[in-house]
């Protein structure tokens, strides 16, 4: 029987045409009654003629097994109404179809695509599929693209692109949160992050577009918090991720929670980029998260913390407070410029307000700015100052350098004011010698010699005499100044104006 017209075929199916001639595609991708044919995806029957279209979405047509295939370069105007699937078209895992406007039928099988049951070698770890404007798009386990728009086409751009090529309208909010149906209290269902990646719990482990992810266990809920999947499981520990084949972090995981407002920014690149937050109010202490990559200042209004901790991980970025900010009750703010042993090198905060910190602790590495930090009851560890910026000290600790110490002639220009109760000490430093600089019989400055090197320069005022002390030598000496006199008080010289 004669083919109805109009007929579409691809790879198992038969047109029989008006001759009773029967034409199929073989293995080979030959059309079985032709065998000068290759690469042959599809078969049509359009008045009278049986067409035959290649991976490069080409058409052919010829109305007898003997008469040439016409026109001899081929057309891509496909011969019959085709079914194409409809833009912005996404698929998930294994079972979905996307058919182009060639009548190619796309699908993902063990994580690699195929072209009309045809295995593409070239791909693996496939999670989507999606049809943007006439091209294929294939998305991988890490959460990067490559399109392409035939079969026998090579998928572009060859290193990937993160961009979703299609509009992610289903993305789930910031801070979504969902739970295994064993947690009472918690949505179920899924959550969808920006490149349209769903995530689900499932028999306690995360489920990544229906796959379960073997190195979770026992997990009990799922948050998405700055563009990064978070999974919590039974013993309360978190771990996150940016993408399906990232590693969960932290290794150990952390006990805090994601969703209580959590920061920590990390800055690996350097360049002259901005990241703008609103205000920092609390942050997850030992967690990690939100990633902007290539910057040079992190700004924000300020900074407030009471009783919990704030940590910033930017390598080469600075932190940059423009208006006034409060840590109380044993909060903490800690910079990490980069980790060391014994301790981390700190990184740099340029404040241009008011900083108040009442029985909390500061760890910076280069101070800036025109701001003031006023500090009670409270530790601050500040590695160098070259800047104008006034600390104030009330029952206060200044640590001044770091592990590193700092080379010979180190000024420390941040002018200081203490009063009797509070004492400085300089880390990393040797000192043989202390010369004090008294105008108008009130405490101006304190420079400290290793022999007849200086080493240390401190604007210092609102105390009477200070007292520097040694401790240590070589790498691990520090010098102690307080207004009382210790036990291994340095040689004083006071020079007055």
């Amino acid at each position: 029987m004669q083919t109805p017209d109009g007929t579409l075929i691809g790879s198992g199916g038969a047109i029989t045409d008006a001759g009773g001639h029967v034409w199929t595609i073989d293995a080979q991708g030959r059309v079985v009654i032709d065998p000068t044919t290759a690469n042959v995806t599809h078969l049509a029957y359009a008045e009278g003629l049986v067409w035959q279209e290649n991976t490069q979405n080409l058409w052919w047509a010829k109305s007898s097994p003997t008469a040439s295939w016409m026109p001899p370069a081929g057309t891509q105007a496909p011969p019959v109404p085709i079914a194409a699937s409809a833009n912005d078209l996404l698929v998930r895992g294994e079972g979905g179809v996307i058919t182009d406007a060639s009548g190619n039928r796309w699908t993902i099988v063990a994580g690699q695509v195929v072209v009309n049951g045809v295995v593409d070698p070239t791909t693996a770890n496939v999670g989507s599929l999606a049809y943007v404007d006439g091209q294929v798009w294939q998305q991988n386990q890490q959460g990067l693209w490559w399109a392409k728009s035939s079969p026998a086409a090579a998928w572009s751009p060859p290193a990937g692109t993160a961009t979703t090529p299609y509009p992610v309208a289903s993305m789930s909010p910031d801070q979504s949160v969902i739970g295994a149906s064993t947690v009472p209290g918690l949505p179920s269902g899924t959550l969808v992050d920006a490149h349209g990646v769903t995530w689900s719990i499932a028999n306690g482990q995360v489920m990544v577009d229906g796959v379960a992810d073997p190195t979770s266990a026992r997990v009990i809920e799922l948050a998405y918090v700055n563009g990064r999947i978070w999974q919590e499981n039974a013993d309360h520990l978190w771990w996150s991720k940016a993408a399906p084949n990232d590693a969960w972090s932290p290794g150990a995981g952390t006990s805090a929670n994601p969703l209580t407002g959590g920061v920590w920014i990390f800055d690996n690149a350097g360049s002259q980029a901005i990241v703008n937050l609103g205000p920092l109010t609390h942050s997850v202490d030992g967690g990690s998260g939100l990633a902007p990559q290539s910057t040079s200042r992190i700004v924000t209004p300020e900074i407030d913390a009471n009783g919990s901790a704030i940590t910033v991980s930017s390598q080469t970025a600075t932190v940059v407070v423009t208006g006034d900010s409060h840590l109380t009750d044993g909060a903490t703010l800690t910079l990490i410029g980069a980790y060391r042993t014994p301790q981390p090198i700190y990184g740099p905060l340029e404040n241009d307000g008011r900083m108040t910190l009442d029985d909390s602790t500061l760890r910076i590495g280069a101070l800036s700015g025109s701001g003031t930090l006023a500090a009670t009851g409270s530790n601050l560890t500040i590695q160098s100052a070259a800047t104008s910026d006034t600390i104030q000290l009330q029952a206060a600790h200044l640590a001044i350098g770091g592990p590193a110490g700092q080379p010979a002639g180190m000024t420390f220009l941040a002018p200081i004011s203490m009063d009797a109760a509070s004492d400085l000490t300089v880390l990393g430093l040797q000192a043989t010698s202390e010369v004090i600089r008294q105008e108008s019989g009130h405490m101006a400055e304190v420079m400290l010699y290793d022999g007849t090197t200086e080493v240390a320069d401190l604007k210092v005022s609102g105390v009477a005499a200070l007292y520097a002390s040694q401790t240590g030598s070589g790498a691990g000496a520090y010098v102690t100044l307080s207004t009382s006199h210790g036990s291994h008080d340095l040689p004083l010289t006071v020079h007055t104006s």
